[in-house]
């Protein structure tokens, strides 16, 4: 059985940060959104191909930047007193997790307007990679490419909001 990245491990007393962790935090984040950026311009560039290699390479990059946004989840979720048992359904408790706020540990990451597109996101990384034989619906692809690039584009300003939060409520000066 795959271990999860963070489960069973006690953060009693974690929750709360200091300036440099918070720092470092950021700075991952933001390289997670950059690479995000990346994935989402290589989906839309990848898609205007028009033929199955490139509707095969956006679904790559696509899934590629639901990567990138959950690995931003796990270290979010690392950095403070946060871990989901759950091994068969941990992918969606993360989400579920980061959309709420833990009173006294950390604000919500993900706004409610960005729950649905990532759940599809993550529902077509999981079909993308577990499938035997896929066929790409080049229409299913444009919705996805419209969800991708909400997240790419919302991703900035997502840790932005975020941090300066952290920062307030723990009276770290950054």
């Amino acid at each position: 059985v795959e271990s999860l990245p963070f489960s069973g491990q006690n953060f009693a007393g974690r929750g709360s940060m200091d300036s440099i962790a918070l720092k470092t935090l950021q700075e991952e984040l933001l390289n997670d959104s950059r690479m995000a950026a990346d994935a989402f311009q290589k989906a839309a560039a990848r898609f205007e191909r028009k033929d199955d290699a490139g509707y095969e390479s956006c679904g790559h990059q696509l899934a590629r930047l639901y990567n990138t946004f959950e690995q931003a989840g796990l270290r979010v979720a690392k950095s403070f007193e946060n871990n989901i048992d759950n091994e068969q359904g941990w992918h969606g408790a993360l989400l579920t997790r980061l959309t709420i706020g833990i009173p006294g540990v950390r604000p919500a990451f993900i706004p409610d307007g960005l729950k649905l597109p990532l759940n599809e996101l993550k529902g077509f990384r999981h079909v993308f990679v577990h499938a035997y034989d896929l066929q790409l619906d080049p229409e299913k692809l444009v919705l996805l490419l419209k969800y991708a690039k909400e997240i790419a584009e919302a991703f900035p300003g997502l840790i932005e909001k975020f941090i300066s939060a952290v920062a307030g409520e723990q009276q770290i000066e950054l």
